[in-house]
C-alpha cells in the first residue's frame, strides 16, 4: 500500500479529486450496487490500495462523492440566494439557471441525486445522507418562494407547500431533460420558460 503520507499536499489533494470525478463517472453510469471499486480504481489510474487508503468502503467513496459534488452546488446556489439585491425574477431565473447548467455539465451526478431516494433504501447511511441533502434543498426552495410571496410575484392565497411542491416539479422535469436529452440544450431559454410557466402559467386567459 502506498505511503500517502510521504507525498506532497497537492498531490494527495490532485488524487483524490481524480478518484471523487472517476466515482461520479462509474456509479452515475452503472448505480451503486453494479459499481465496483475495481472500474472505479481504473478510470481513476491508481491502484486498489491507493483507492482504499483515501475511502475505506464504496460506501465512504459514495458518500465523499455526494459531499463533493452536490456541496459545489449548494455553496453556488446559497451565494446566490443571499444577494438581497435581486429581484425575484432575476433571483429565480439564476437559481433556476444555475440547476439546469449544473446538471447539464454534471450529468452523472446529477442522475444519482434524481434517483438516490428510491434506489438506496435498503442503505439507511446512505439514504439519510441523501434525505438530509433533499431537505437543505428544499429549504433553499422554500426560501425562494418566500422571497416570491414578500416581493407579491405568488398569490398570497396559495399553500407554501404546494407552491414548493410545483416548483419542484418543474425544476426535476427539465433537470431530467438535461440528464437525458443529448445535444446542445439552450438553457436560458429553458430557464426563462420554467420561469413563464410558473408566474403565468400555461393556459389561455
Amino acid at each position: 500500500m502506498p505511503n500517502v503520507d510521504n507525498r506532497p499536499p497537492e498531490m494527495v489533494l490532485e488524487t483524490k479529486d481524480r478518484i471523487l470525478e472517476a466515482a461520479m463517472l462509474i456509479f452515475g453510469e452503472k448505480g451503486y450496487h453494479n459499481a465496483t471499486m475495481a472500474e472505479i480504481a481504473e478510470a481513476a489510474a491508481v491502484g486498489k490500495g491507493t483507492l482504499y487508503w483515501y475511502f475505506s468502503s464504496k460506501e465512504n467513496l459514495f458518500a465523499g462523492m455526494i459531499d463533493h459534488g452536490l456541496g459545489l452546488l449548494e455553496r453556488k446556489l446559497y451565494a446566490i440566494i443571499s444577494d438581497a439585491t435581486l429581484s425575484f425574477p432575476n433571483l429565480f431565473k439564476q437559481i433556476t439557471g444555475y440547476y439546469l447548467e449544473f446538471a447539464y455539465t454534471h450529468r452523472h451526478l446529477a442522475r444519482i441525486f434524481l434517483n438516490s431516494l428510491h434506489n438506496l433504501h435498503m442503505n439507511g447511511e446512505l439514504h439519510d445522507q441523501f434525505l438530509q441533502l433533499h431537505n437543505r434543498f428544499n429549504r433553499l426552495n422554500s426560501e425562494l418562494i418566500r422571497r416570491g410571496c414578500h416581493e407579491g410575484f405568488l398569490r398570497p392565497d396559495l399553500e407554501r407547500e404546494r407552491i414548493e411542491s410545483a416548483l419542484a416539479g418543474l425544476l426535476s422535469a427539465f433537470i431530467g431533460r438535461c440528464i437525458l436529452i443529448d445535444g446542445d440544450h439552450q438553457l436560458a431559454a429553458e430557464t426563462d420558460f420554467i420561469y413563464d410557466c410558473f408566474i403565468n402559467g400555461l393556459g389561455i386567459r
